[in-house]
């Protein structure tokens, strides 16, 4: 009895996870910010798309009047949810696809946090999701950056190999003295920081150039009694070492 069972039990199975389930391969689920960089406390904005990546129709089944969901982390913990505090009727339902048709929606965070008071400004990582049965679909990861509300643009500078130039910046805002953070989009050892000297009004770095190529990198000035999260200003500058 069961032997001549178990094949049936096998084929109704089958047939069941035809109809229940999307086989995750079939789909590709991807999200992109509207831009890499926006002022802390400013709305983001993500594109989320679910598609087909087989040659034949596939049927996404949603178990909710939920579709789409966004999460945002900074590093490993998650501090914002698009939808928490949402409900949905329970009204499954399905959406076919055919061969590489996809499907996308916006969705957006504003980058405060509890009491309105913009996020540090960092990088943080979003996911994007497809909130299909019998469980969601994870996008790649999607970084951006929160800025200060005051960003200049790049300037340029050339340099001459193994001779120092130096950068000028406001030592005050106000009456507070700032203090900057360098931060390196690219370097490779191409230069390097030889001293600080502080004047009546002016920070000055001096900067010493020990290889040839180009250097991308950000300054970041923040308050003196004030962690480098909390900066006021940031500016961007591009080095050409020859």
């Amino acid at each position: 009895m069961i032997i001549l069972l178990l094949p049936a039990c096998v084929l109704n199975a089958e047939r069941y996870r035809k109809w229940e389930f999307v086989n995750p391969a079939h789909l590709r689920v991807t999200i992109t910010p509207e831009k890499p960089e926006i002022v802390a406390g400013e709305i983001a904005t993500f594109t989320i798309t679910v598609r087909n990546r087989t040659n034949h129709t596939v049927k996404i089944h949603y178990p909710t009047g939920q579709q789409w969901d966004l999460a945002a982390y900074h590093g490993k913990t998650q501090i914002y949810r698009w939808s928490q505090g949402y409900t949905w009727a329970d009204s499954p339902h399905a959406i076919p696809l055919k061969a590489g048709e996809a499907r996308s929606q916006q969705l957006t965070w504003l980058t405060v946090d509890r009491n309105n008071t913009p996020l540090p400004h960092d990088s943080y990582i979003i996911h994007g999701m497809a909130m299909i049965s019998p469980r969601h679909i994870v996008s790649n990861d999607c970084q951006i950056r929160l800025l200060p509300p005051a960003v200049k643009p790049t300037k340029t500078i050339e340099a001459r190999l193994n001779q120092h130039f130096d950068i000028e910046l406001p030592r005050y805002s106000g009456k507070y003295e700032i203090d900057w953070k360098i931060d390196y989009k690219y370097n490779d050892n191409r230069i390097s920081v030889f001293s600080v000297n502080r004047t009546a009004d002016k920070t000055v770095l001096t900067f010493l150039p020990k290889r040839v190529g180009h250097v991308e990198f950000h300054l970041y000035a923040y308050h003196e009694m004030q962690d480098a999260t909390k900066s006021i200003e940031r500016r961007s500058f591009r080095i050409e070492v020859k």
